[in-house]
């Protein structure tokens, strides 16, 4: 198996640390890095990059955020740098970029 998608949450393969938990404005979230979407046992590298799922709603907040042409091998160092840089959002912020984003699935 690759190391980009050596580990599950969700639907989501990712590599090895590169999935985290925050709490943030009172809200669990996992933010992390696929390296492939599996749906159903159709494993999807094309759809790859930084995933932001609610740990209390159990919901997808948004996904597919930086992409590159296949997270097979793992995150890239551009995802990398994302991932600290929206983990380390603070709550303004990090609402703005969620509300924001094209992939966002609030109401």
């Amino acid at each position: 198996m690759s190391n980009g998608i050596s580990n599950q949450i969700g639907n989501y393969l990712h590599a090895d640390g590169a999935a985290r938990r925050y709490k943030i404005g009172g809200t669990n979230y996992v933010i992390g890095i696929a390296g492939a979407y599996n749906a159903f046992g159709l494993i999807g590298p094309e759809h790859n990059g930084l995933f932001i799922l609610n740990d209390d709603d159990k919901c997808v907040v948004l996904d597919r955020h930086c992409e590159i042409s296949s997270g097979y091998h793992g995150p890239s160092a551009e995802q990398w740098a994302e991932f600290k840089r929206v983990a380390n959002l603070p709550l303004t912020a990090f609402r703005n970029f969620v509300e924001n984003h094209p992939r966002y699935r609030g109401n």
